[in-house]
């Protein structure tokens, strides 16, 4: 199927409660840009009369990589544990001084993201016709993007986060890593979204 588009990527705290699942404080993670998906195995080989007898593969989680125009504050605090902090800035305005509050974000060494579900969809085209691909991952973790700055020259150059995670088995009984389904149109693919990523 050939993807040509991303759309509408959405995390939501994970949440389990005894092998039920479910999500709650669904959001946005930033205008969509890039989603990358690997999965990793477990492999095992079995060699008997000096020959590979028997090979086993199973995945057993992955990485993901995701990547936005900005990441929004209340995205930034449920994936990465980051926490607003506010200071007192004074500056000049015209002949007088301004002192305001001025609040960020901040990142620090005891800083912890929650588990989200993540979930996207794709449009793509299958056998000449315009569908659209929607993707489920259960179970991830982030880390914060790292930060790249650039001083403007002839040409601009805009730089994005990109943050990356892994993906691991759902806690619930089928042990799922990730789940994708063809919708005919984009408003089943973003009611399919609503419906995994439901709220507890």
């Amino acid at each position: 199927m050939p993807k040509f588009d991303l759309r509408g990527i959405k995390v939501a705290k994970y949440i389990n409660n005894n092998g039920t699942v479910s999500y709650t404080n669904k959001q946005s993670a930033g205008d969509a840009m890039t989603a990358v998906l690997e999965l990793r195995y477990a492999e095992g080989r079995l060699y008997a009369e000096s020959a590979l007898a028997e090979y086993m593969r199973k995945a057993v989680g992955g990485t993901i990589t995701l990547g936005t125009k900005y990441i929004p504050d209340a995205a930034q605090k449920l994936m990465f544990g980051s926490v607003e902090k506010t200071r007192n800035v004074t500056y000049p305005v015209g002949t007088t001084e301004v002192t305001e509050a001025v609040t960020g974000l901040q990142l620090g060494a005891n800083s912890t993201g929650s588990y989200v579900g993540v979930a996207f969809y794709a449009p793509d085209m299958i056998d000449g016709v315009e569908k659209y691909t929607a993707v489920y991952v259960p179970k991830a973790l982030f880390g914060p993007p790292s930060e790249n700055f650039q001083t403007a020259g002839d040409g601009i150059t805009f730089q994005t986060p990109t943050t990356t995670g892994e993906f691991l088995a759902s806690d619930a009984s089928d042990k799922a890593l990730l789940e994708s389904v063809i919708c005919d149109t984009e408003a089943e693919a973003k009611a399919w979204i609503d419906v995994v990523l439901a709220t507890s």
